[in-house]
């Protein structure tokens, strides 16, 4: 019995590694989409519909999250650019989130929903929240130096200072913690638009690490999905990498080792 448990051990270590060094393929990510679809408008439908033809995303409605076995899911995105979504966590709806962020998985708040963060409690700040607006400012995030070597990155020039530009005008419905009104979320990206720098003022590209899971913002113009907005194509691939990243850390990532049937990579078999 023994030798099969470090059999077991190291055929999950094995597993565990492989998928650091190498994130799995979007498509086999599971990718829960929270929203109640029948009301989506212009920036909730490009978003979903971005989702589903990169990563075969299902979409949750929220009054249905409390029914809903979370843990088949690598990733929960809950992005919201249409509306404020705050009256849509009840609290079996809140309870479900935060089971499943406290058993391991990750949570990705977008747009108007990163205000969820501080409702969730696992930000005590207080958030803004704003919009949609159209103007002609153009905004993206700045490469920080302590955050050279975070998976966000992937692909894009690893350089403090870089500026990533995703969104090329106006603004969806959304949320951050401008001015620094955060207390708890670590900052990965800072902010700029056009005619200013806002360094780490915003706090619309953050991370709040659980004890298991994990839970990633990206609200204040960032995620833009509407087809007006030039710079669709960056935003995909670093929403792709934040996707990737958050996949990495949840205890739900399912992954295909060389042809052998699915394993579930579960982190509590190594101790987690």
């Amino acid at each position: 019995m023994r030798q099969i448990h470090w059999m077991e051990l190291l055929a999950t270590i094995i597993i565990c590694v492989g998928t650091m060094e190498n994130p799995a393929p979007a498509q086999e990510i599971s990718l829960a989409f929270i929203g109640d679809e029948g009301t989506f408008q212009d920036h909730n439908k490009a978003a979903v519909k971005w989702a589903r033809d990169t990563f075969s995303a299902e979409v949750i409605a929220p009054s249905d999250l409390a029914e809903v076995d979370l843990t088949s899911y690598a990733v929960v995105w809950w992005h919201d650019g249409d509306t404020d979504p705050t009256a849509l966590l009840t609290e079996p709806v809140k309870k479900a989130l935060n089971d499943y962020i406290q058993k391991g998985g990750a949570l990705l708040p977008s747009a108007a929903a990163e205000k969820l963060a501080t409702v969730l409690e696992v930000e005590s700040g207080f958030p803004r929240i704003y919009g949609p607006g159209a103007d002609n400012h153009a905004a993206g995030l700045t490469i920080r130096e302590d955050t050279l070597n975070h998976p966000v990155w992937e692909g894009f020039d690893r350089a403090a200072g870089e500026r990533i530009q995703t969104t090329s005008l106006g603004y969806p419905k959304s949320s951050d913690y401008w001015s620094r009104t955060y207390i708890d979320a670590v900052t990965i990206g800072d902010c700029w638009e056009t005619g200013s720098d806002w360094t780490d003022e915003v706090g619309a590209f953050v991370e709040w690490p659980q004890e298991k899971g994990i839970v990633f913002g990206m609200g204040w113009r960032l995620p833009h999905w509407t087809d007006d907005n030039v710079d669709r194509p960056t935003l995909e691939k670093l929403t792709t990498n934040v996707i990737r990243y958050l996949a990495s850390k949840s205890a739900f990532l399912a992954v295909h080792p060389s042809g052998n049937a699915i394993t579930t990579w579960a982190r509590s078999k190594i101790g987690r």
